[in-house]
């Protein structure tokens, strides 16, 4: 998140720059103020993006290792059952 944040805020000081640069100048000229405006938008859209993709990341990880772990245990008490059936034990539940 401090990432982001650094993005912004340099996009902010971009911007105010940028504004600064185009006072006083003709209508024509404040294209640079509309540019970095855009450049700040398109950077905040970029780091959204890339949180909400590093989420969706997080999320299949997630998924995979309670899988993982759920078929490890499985793979555990399957092995338990058979040794307890194999020394004919009266309760072979594990």
């Amino acid at each position: 998140m401090s990432i982001k944040r650094a993005l912004l805020n340099t996009a902010l000081v971009l911007v105010t720059v940028g504004t600064l640069a185009a006072c006083g100048q003709d209508s024509e000229e404040n294209n640079v103020e509309d540019s970095l405006s855009s450049a700040g938008e398109t950077i905040e859209q970029t780091i959204d993006n890339a949180g909400e993709a590093l989420n969706n990341a997080g999320n299949e990880a997630h998924d995979t290792m309670d899988d993982t772990m759920s078929d490890a245990g499985n793979a555990v008490e399957d092995a338990c059952e058979e040794v307890k059936e194999g020394v004919d034990a009266t309760d072979t539940d594990c």
